[in-house]
């Protein structure tokens, strides 16, 4: 005799046959080898054909595949987004519109018991025009996954059909459904370690590439962009003109937008690009790993010296993105200024943020 079914079991066989297509139904054949497709950071497992190709990337992973000789590939990753689906299909919306991608359709399905926010785009750009389905699992996890299956046009139904047969092989890590809250050893990045003292000041040990469990945003509250319900919090003391950020006699450039990482990590490496024009030679680059700031955002900066008008000068250019909107910084300066504003820069970079709330 089998042995009874849990009901929690039950509730994810369940939803896992509510949610797609008709034509994605039929699982993937027993015959066919497969390999399996781990993230605990998104608490989400599936299996893929073992004939695909799995690539790990800085911000993403990406799963290859051919349909009738044209290349398919799907991005997978985490994403922190706490704003309600609405606010993310808007963005998504825009975000396409705004790079003259056609929007074909958005809807939303329900996957394991969850919103599955869905958004398809046609780009024409391309000499084959190009399909892009995003999908965005609306679990309660500090991060979201998201997908995106990008394929020509021409082959575009039959991609679609593929992932969605691996979609339907997907079950939580943990066990639990998305929906419901893990407990704080079943998080992805592990726990907090405790606050440590060192000569009376306390430093909280928090490895970059884990959010802060309380983030922390600048004490001033502005409106960033009224259209948008959108706001910028600000360290005590520093104020903004325009698209400058002051206190005192530092000034940063300030620019913002509304993407995804890859869109804010080219933002930055344009604005990199742009400081660079600013010297003759490079002299000295460091650049720490992506990681999260005090704000929950993720980012980093660019400390750079170089050479102009026959001076040294200093260039900091930072970034930060969280939930679909981010900004970047620039300033430069002597290495004397550099002396006077490099905490300062610090401080902005670690509690600057833009929000909807």
């Amino acid at each position: 005799m089998s042995a009874k079914r849990t009901p929690k079991v039950s509730r994810l066989m369940e939803y896992k046959t509510m949610v797609l297509p008709a034509l994605a139904l039929a699982l993937m054949s027993q015959e066919t080898p497969t390999k399996d497709y781990v993230n605990t950071n998104v608490d989400l497992k599936m299996k893929y054909p073992a004939d695909w190709e799995l690539k790990r990337e800085k911000l993403s992973d990406q799963l290859r595949f051919k349909v009738d000789g044209k290349q398919v590939y799907v991005d997978l990753m985490g994403i922190e987004m706490n704003f309600p689906a609405s606010h993310w299909q808007e963005v998504t919306r825009e975000i396409n519109t705004n790079n003259d991608r056609a929007v074909l359709r958005q809807w939303e399905e329900e996957f394991l018991g969850v919103p599955l926010l869905l958004t398809k785009v046609r780009d024409i750009s391309k000499a084959d025009s190009e399909i892009t389905i995003t999908g965005l699992l609306m679990s309660n996890r500090p991060q979201r996954f998201l997908f995106r299956l990008f394929a020509p046009d021409s082959v575009s139904i039959q991609a679609e059909e593929i992932w969605n047969r691996v979609l339907l092989s997907a079950d939580t890590v943990s066990g639990k459904l998305p929906s419901e809250a893990l407990t704080t050893g079943q998080q992805g990045g592990g726990t907090t370690p405790p606050p440590t003292s060192d000569n009376g000041k306390t430093h909280v040990l928090r490895p970059r590439d884990m959010a802060p469990k309380n983030p922390v945003l600048g004490s001033q509250r502005t409106v960033l962009e009224e259209s948008r319900g959108t706001f910028l919090y600000l360290p005590e003391g520093w104020t903004r003109e325009s698209d400058q950020i002051n206190i005192g006699a530092t000034r940063v450039v300030f620019g913002h937008g509304i993407g995804d990482e890859r869109v804010a990590r080219r933002d930055w490496l344009q604005a990199c690009g742009r400081a660079l024009d600013r010297i003759t030679r490079v002299e000295s680059r460091v650049e720490p790993e992506l990681g999260y700031l005090d704000t929950g955002c993720k980012g980093t900066h660019l400390l750079r010296r170089g050479q102009k008008d026959g001076q040294t000068e200093v260039q900091w250019v930072a970034y930060g993105w969280k939930g679909g909107y981010f900004y970047h910084l620039s300033w430069f300066g002597t290495e004397l200024e550099f002396k006077t504003a490099e905490s300062q820069l610090a401080t902005l970079h670690n509690r600057l943020a833009i929000s909807s709330e």
